[in-house]
């Protein structure tokens, strides 16, 4: 057997991790890393590793089945945001303030030229206590109907 480190044939392979990669080494090698705490892999595999730009803070996503439930977004969730916020008394700025979004946003969102991310969507369903999903009606059979393909699910962002 040949030592993954210097290359030297010996009889016996010690494994050891060498800065983050385990290797099979010789007996003279071994000083350079250190015993493994678990079996031969591939650093890393199976962690979940935080997301650059959060800040540490590591991001949750539902894990959802798209052929569960298919919620859309009504079509005039400006109109409803704009209708709840002023029936609640708040101006645009203390909704922003409250749901955690600049002024302008919100205000583009209202008027519609603005799409929200679903976080938003969460924080203003729950601040002005309404829905802005309408559940999807479609059935997934291949009787009579067109054929479902992916395009079918996929949303496009414009």
């Amino acid at each position: 057997m040949q030592c993954e480190l210097c290359g030297r044939r010996v009889e016996k392979l010690i494994p050891v991790r060498v800065e983050g990669v385990e290797m099979l080494v010789c007996s003279n090698c071994a000083k350079y890393g250190v015993a493994p705490k678990t079996s031969l892999r591939k650093p890393g595999f199976g962690k979940k590793s935080t997301p650059r730009g959060t800040g540490g803070r590591k991001i949750y996503r539902p894990k959802r089945d798209v052929f569960d439930t298919i919620k859309t977004l009504v079509e005039d969730y400006g109109e409803v945001i704009r209708e709840a916020r002023i029936k609640r008394g708040l101006s645009v700025e203390e909704l922003a303030r409250k749901v955690g979004i600049r002024v302008s946003t919100l205000q583009k969102i209202e008027s519609g030229q603005l799409e929200p991310e679903e976080k938003y969507i969460r924080r203003l369903e729950k601040e002005l206590k309404i829905s802005l999903y309408e559940e999807g009606s479609e059935e997934f059979s291949s009787g009579g109907g067109k054929d479902l393909t992916l395009g079918d699910f996929i949303k496009f962002k414009k």
